[in-house]
């Protein structure tokens, strides 16, 4: 099966986010309305006029193309003249990871948001460092709504709020065939590219545990193998969190690009 397309191709480069259904003009609604950032860098840092057309999308695979048909100093008020729907990733990766410090973070979600991250879920562990506030966490959406834009991409990734490993067991442990729970661990004899083989065609969901700087507990690590994770290495090196992160979301992404259509 291939992946979805996430735009049509004659949709504009610009593309903005509206958080909400995006439908055809109608009597009872003939325009949308932009504000905010949004509605600041198409008015102020694009200068778009009226006439002008835009592409729209609302992060749950609504896309939509548009012409700004008034504005005012904050605002934009848009009217939408074709729309469509990008189907739902079928192949999920959920990355449960301990978040690195400063702009770090934000670089890890904005990476894996471009290689097709369906979820991401901050993970409290013994050796956390970081532990993301609800300001962090705005940064970290904001971060994978930029990534949207610049990539093409229509669903925004569910970014989850701090959650302990115990809870991500607790979700996940129950794994079926098309699901595995993978542990980066660079003592492992398998690396991920070789257990992604294994498993063929019929892998569907992964979900992979990255840990803190300080790796993971020898308790944390018991942990994952009884809940039913499998360790695999991600190179030859003992790699930072982002990296990590990056490194399982490129072979998962490759995987899928290349997987034969059904």
């Amino acid at each position: 099966m291939t992946r979805p397309q996430s735009a049509r191709p004659e949709s504009p480069v610009e593309r903005f986010f509206l958080p909400q259904p995006l439908q055809l003009a109608t009597v009872e609604q003939a325009a949308v309305e932009l504000d905010g950032s949004e509605a600041h860098h198409l008015l102020h840092v694009l200068r778009a006029k009226v006439g002008d057309r835009v592409g729209l999308f609302n992060g749950q695979g609504d896309e939509a193309i548009a012409e700004l048909v008034n504005h005012r100093k904050r605002s934009a008020e848009l009217q939408i003249l074709d729309r469509w729907t990008t189907p739902a990733e079928t192949d999920e990766l959920i990355l449960a990871t301990a978040l690195p410090k400063g702009d770090r973070a934000r670089w890890l979600v904005e990476k894996a948001t471009e290689l097709g991250a369906t979820r991401i879920i901050p993970l409290r562990t013994a050796r956390s460092v970081v532990e993301p506030g609800e300001g962090k966490m705005d940064k970290l959406a904001q971060a994978a709504i930029a990534a949207c834009k610049q990539c093409g991409r229509s669903r925004l990734p569910r970014l989850d709020p701090l959650t302990t490993l115990s809870d991500v067991f607790r979700e996940f442990s129950a794994a079926l065939p098309s699901r595995i729970l993978l542990l980066a661990d660079p003592r492992a004899e398998r690396n991920v590219r070789q257990l992604f083989e294994s498993f063929g065609d019929g892998l569907q969901s992964t979900i992979a545990l990255i840990g803190p700087e300080g790796g993971f507990t020898v308790d944390e690590h018991s942990a994952a193998i009884a809940a039913g994770a499998t360790p695999v290495r991600l190179g030859s090196h003992i790699l930072r969190i982002e990296t990590a992160a990056l490194a399982i979301s490129a072979a998962w992404e490759f995987r899928s690009s290349t997987k034969q259509p059904a």
